[in-house]
């Protein structure tokens, strides 16, 4: 199975955790230029560049073994990091989320006072991706694509908008803009009959002309999607809806978990934004198995802090978003006993969870 995504978003999230529930192995291909890919993943950019199968091996480049002229050198202070020839700051290198492991993201080369000229992205295999040149106002005019062996392959032209593919042999390729290279690509990669979820609405239309037939869309909500409904065989609706909401030409994934995989955990969550948790007390009394856990997002009032005696109850005030989600996972119960739509939010991410 393919699935087709506009970008790694929370939507793409929900149909990875949707296809592995119910076992079925998937490939990603992504519409945009991304170039730091995972396995099972695809771009534009990479159907043209990740072509060796070394591409796909290696680790994230350590920023003291970026390559730099003779006589630079990286510098760390922390999270910043510089990279200086002398005493003059030649570039800063921007590390990767995990900022322990010291591993570069993107480095950004500087010219005269400390214009930032051209940007080098480093994907997470370590090798060059891409390089992007940059105008005086800091615009992209040229993007370049790498290979693992930095060879050149892709050219784009922002500001005109086409493209240039430098082949290995025989004449290079232009393309006027993004959706002809887009075409030219899908074509290729397409030719198969395997089934397909696209979740980026722009590429439908491309899709059918291609032949693409049982398509089935996936859209985070119900609404505005009679157009796309014409043009393929099924809608998935990936956000919760209550069931009298629900339309009926339309299918509903929020929930849906396979209970052989989830091991029952004897507590319950509950998310409040103020004091009035219904029949709280009463509830945990009843229940002495089972360990309550409150959180807030702010300061609990009196209401609640004074029932923290009971030893099945367990308060968290002023909870960030972090310890929400690893409650979330932790608990297999929650508990909605808020008046009114005071954490609505909560609610329906708990539901969307299972």
């Amino acid at each position: 199975m393919l699935v087709i995504a506009p970008e790694n978003n929370r939507e793409l999230e929900k149909v990875r955790k949707l296809l592995a529930i119910l076992g079925q192995s998937y490939q990603v291909l992504f519409t945009n230029l991304e170039t730091d890919l995972g396995l099972g993943e695809d771009s534009l950019a990479s159907l043209l560049t990740y072509t060796d199968p070394s591409s796909r091996e290696g680790q994230p480049l350590f920023f003291n073994d970026l390559p730099v002229p003779d006589y630079w050198e990286p510098w760390t202070m922390g999270i910043t990091t510089y990279i200086f020839d002398g005493q003059k700051r030649r570039g800063n290198i921007i590390l990767r989320k995990d900022i322990q492991s010291r591993t570069v993201e993107y480095v950004e080369w500087l010219g005269e006072g400390d214009t930032v000229l051209t940007i080098e992205d480093y994907n997470r295999y370590g090798w060059r991706s891409r390089k992007r040149l940059l105008e005086e106002d800091g615009q992209t005019y040229l993007e370049i694509y790498y290979n693992r062996n930095q060879e050149e392959v892709l050219h784009h032209f922002v500001k005109e908008g086409y493209f240039l593919y430098q082949k290995k042999s025989g004449r290079d390729q232009l393309y006027a803009n993004e959706e002809e290279l887009r075409r030219a690509l899908f074509d290729k990669a397409l030719s198969g009959q395997e089934p397909l979820i696209c979740l980026d609405s722009k590429v439908v239309p491309l899709l059918q002309e291609l032949g693409k037939e049982d398509l089935i869309f996936c859209s985070p909500h119900q609404e505005n999607l009679g157009d796309l409904q014409k043009q393929v065989k099924q809608i998935l609706i990936l956000n919760y809806y209550a069931p009298e909401d629900r339309k009926a030409d339309f299918h509903y994934v929020a929930g849906l978990v396979d209970p052989g995989t989830i091991t029952f955990q004897t507590k319950a969550l509950i998310m409040t934004a103020s004091e009035e948790v219904e029949s709280l007390a009463y509830l945990v009394e009843s229940l002495p198995g089972v360990d309550f856990h409150v959180a807030a997002l702010t300061n609990m009032g009196p209401k609640l802090t004074n029932l923290s005696s009971i030893p099945n109850l367990h308060l968290h005030p002023n909870c960030s978003e972090e310890s929400f989600q690893e409650l979330l996972a932790s608990c297999s119960l929650y508990l909605d006993l808020n008046h009114g739509q005071e954490v609505l939010a909560a609610s329906m991410r708990a539901i969307e969870s299972g």
